[in-house]
């Protein structure tokens, strides 16, 4: 089974992309000039993020429109930033709290972390996050058990939410648990809970998946049906949702043999395939232009440099990827080769996380150092900036997309 196809075709060594220059007014006497605003708006509702973004550039008029709070609910919306992880000690009893920080550039809204707009709120832990949605797990101040919560998805935009029913599931059981929305695809969305064996306390493999269903409101289970024993790298990591199909990275096989496993929302598809050989740390998938894109770090023949490559998935059953891009770690790193000694980060004495890749554009989001020095790398430019510092970050990173649609499978 093939995906389809990109709307770009990936870049090639060393080329970089061409940029079109709009003036700051229309031409005059164009036919633009007779289209209302609201025409206009439900044009632009209909095109890629991308082509939004470069739309403002058009005209100051254009710019107010696309920026104009009543347009958000039709406009597609870029990642305005991602949550994290925290280090900060002062709640350890607790889970790590989650914070929020902007990509530059993208001015959004504070997001509220505690989701304090859900009622008899004691506390929130943010578990995950897909176009828009959240999934939280909430914990009833009304509740005479500490421990006793429910799942909740919830938009923090517009502060629309819905409690989950129970799986049946007990927690021990679920390694972990992914929210999975596609609004260009349908309003509804999906929660997948990985389900361990209990036998294997230190590295236990998927048994099954559960997944819960807005249209239906329901759960459903099944055994798992992959051809391999899959077992999860980290729970950490992110996963993706695309083309009706939760992807997250796992180990097959009775040795470490990492893969993307793949399962549906009806748990009628699951697949389990190889990803590029020769990575010096867990990859990183994300979706990025409808596509899902592979990143790691690989050594040339040599073993003397190392480099950074991008791969896209071309086809699902022939595990098929293709090579996106590939530059040296020196040239991200000032020079610094990027070292891996026996499976031990030793670069800057503080380690290297994936954070995100654009899902419009060609860019890569990292965390490195000890003082967590918070990097943007274009693909296309093939130069490195560092943003800030996120001295007490830590994984999970999950990017966020507001979403102002209003979704009849949430509620006030």
């Amino acid at each position: 089974m093939s995906i389809p196809a990109d709307r770009s075709p990936p870049l090639e060594e060393g080329r970089t992309s061409t940029r079109v220059r709009s003036s700051s007014t229309p031409p005059s006497g164009t036919a633009v000039d007779g289209i209302t605003d609201d025409l206009l708006v439900e044009i632009l509702s209909r095109v890629p993020t991308k082509t939004l973004c470069r739309s403002k550039c058009v005209s100051n008029h254009w710019l107010s429109l696309i920026d104009h709070p009543d347009h958000r609910k039709k406009l597609p919306q870029t990642p305005a930033g991602f949550f994290h992880g925290s280090t900060t000690t002062e709640e350890w009893l607790l889970e790590s709290p989650i914070h929020f920080t902007n990509f530059p550039g993208r001015g959004c809204p504070p997001i509220d972390t505690s989701c304090t707009f859900l009622p008899n709120n004691r506390r929130v832990d943010i578990l995950d996050s897909c176009n828009g949605l959240l999934l939280c797990r909430w914990y009833d101040i009304s509740s005479q058990c500490d421990d006793e919560f429910h799942y909740v998805v919830c938009n923090p935009a517009t502060e629309k939410w819905i409690i989950l029913p129970d799986s049946g599931k007990a927690t021990s059981e679920v390694g972990a648990i992914r929210l999975g929305f596609d609004p260009a695809v349908s309003s509804h969305f999906h929660v997948f809970e990985l389900v361990m064996d209990q036998v294997y306390y230190w590295d236990p493999d998927i048994v099954g998946v559960a997944v819960y269903s807005s249209e239906t409101g329901r759960w459903v289970y099944n055994e798992k049906r992959w051809n391999a024993r899959v077992r999860l790298i980290n729970h950490q990591l992110a996963s993706v949702f695309l083309n009706g199909y939760l992807h997250f990275q796992a180990d097959r096989g009775e040795l470490p043999s990492p893969c993307v496993a793949v399962v549906d929302t009806e748990l009628e598809t699951w697949m389990d395939f190889g990803v590029p050989d020769g990575g010096l740390i867990d990859g990183f998938i994300q979706r990025s232009q409808d596509r899902l894109h592979y990143a790691n770090f690989q050594r040339y023949e040599d073993g003397a440099v190392t480099r950074l490559v991008v791969y896209v998935l071309e086809n699902y059953e022939r595990e098929e990827w293709i090579l996106k891009h590939s530059v040296e770690t020196s040239c991200l790193f000032g020079g610094i080769e990027y070292c891996l000694i026996g499976g031990i980060d030793y670069y800057m004495d503080g380690g290297f996380d994936w954070v995100a890749i654009d899902p419009e554009c060609n860019l890569i989001f990292f965390t490195i150092g000890w003082e967590k020095k918070f990097m943007c790398y274009s693909m296309d430019c093939r130069r490195v900036k560092m943003i800030s510092k996120l001295v007490d970050a830590e994984l999970p990173y999950m990017t966020y997309v507001p979403s102002y649609a209003e979704l009849q499978s949430l509620q006030n």
